[in-house]
């Protein structure tokens, strides 16, 4: 039920947006401030690693039933479905709301859960956009981490498919399905942070030299979601981070407790938001790609 499900990620949203996903339990002992509420609250925020895990288990299962044959059979591929956009967004949003302010412990266990999902596998248009929601919220908490584990293996996964049968792909209009579904987690990981993308700027060139010209119309526009996604990667300004503190939350909790900034505003003369600002190595990178 698409229309429960996206109302629970909304929900569980609307929460993780204000609180950090760290357990705080050994805060108990290296304080002597907090109140009797305060203890209970850390205590409990021990639990946060199992409910994360929990939660992507069911989301992997609920992803998996997805892709069954009779799921995929009544999928009208050419319209829209707004409901399965909605859930999409929203559990995009929910996950980057634990990411992006959870412990290094807990996007650790994140990480390797997503990257072991996908290992080996490919996902048909029903749930792709779901899955690839998982891989952009990662992406953008932790771009250098993600593309180690991710972006390597994306691109030689690719070059494979190409290598055995690039006489026949290039031309051929029914496509291929594990390749189309490459492309597209290809087009997402090219996401990252600029700076972070021009490392791997050999392998990124060489997909994009080998693939730009399948007439295959769904892997043809991965390819150029791509393209659009890595030029606006390098060259564009926008916000790096939409963390709830920018304090150190890092044991042992002496100088700053997690659960003490959960709900709180920040004053608005007091943002101190980091923004990407283009180098001369994207902007360089930038220009090769589009000449």
């Amino acid at each position: 039920d698409f229309k429960k499900t996206a109302v629970t990620f909304q929900f569980l949203n609307a929460i993780l947006m204000l609180v950090t996903c760290i357990d705080c339990s050994s805060a108990i002992h290296t304080r002597n401030d907090l109140t009797e509420i305060e203890k209970e609250v850390c205590l409990s925020t021990a639990k946060f690693e199992d409910f994360v895990t929990e939660f992507l288990n069911r989301t992997f299962q609920m992803i998996d039933t997805l892709s069954t044959e009779m799921s995929d059979a009544v999928v009208v591929i050419t319209k829209v479905n707004l409901e399965d956009h909605v859930t999409e967004l929203a559990l995009t949003s929910m996950m980057f709301g634990i990411v992006q302010q959870c412990s290094k412990k807990i996007f650790q266990t994140v990480r390797e859960k997503i990257i072991n999902f996908l290992a080996g596998s490919f996902f048909t248009p029903k749930v792709g956009k779901l899955v690839t929601g998982l891989v952009r919220a990662i992406l953008k908490a932790n771009p250098e981490e993600t593309l180690k584990y991710l972006l390597p293996q994306t691109c030689e996964r690719i070059e494979n498919i190409m290598s055995h049968s690039e006489t026949t792909i290039l031309t051929d209009h029914k496509g291929d399905t594990e390749l189309t579904w490459c492309l597209i987690l290809f087009s997402e990981l090219a996401r990252a942070r600029g700076d972070t993308l021009v490392i791997y700027k050999p392998i990124l060139l060489s997909v994009f030299h080998r693939c730009v010209r399948i007439v295959h119309k769904d892997t043809h526009e991965a390819v150029a979601n791509a393209a659009k996604n890595l030029l606006k990667s390098l060259s564009y300004v926008y916000p790096l981070e939409y963390r709830l503190t920018v304090e150190n939350t890092d044991e042992p909790f002496t100088d700053f407790l997690p659960i003490r900034a959960w709900g709180q505003h920040v004053e608005f003369d007091k943002l101190n938001v980091q923004f990407h600002i283009p180098n001369e190595d994207e902007v360089d990178f930038a220009c090769e790609f589009v000449e």
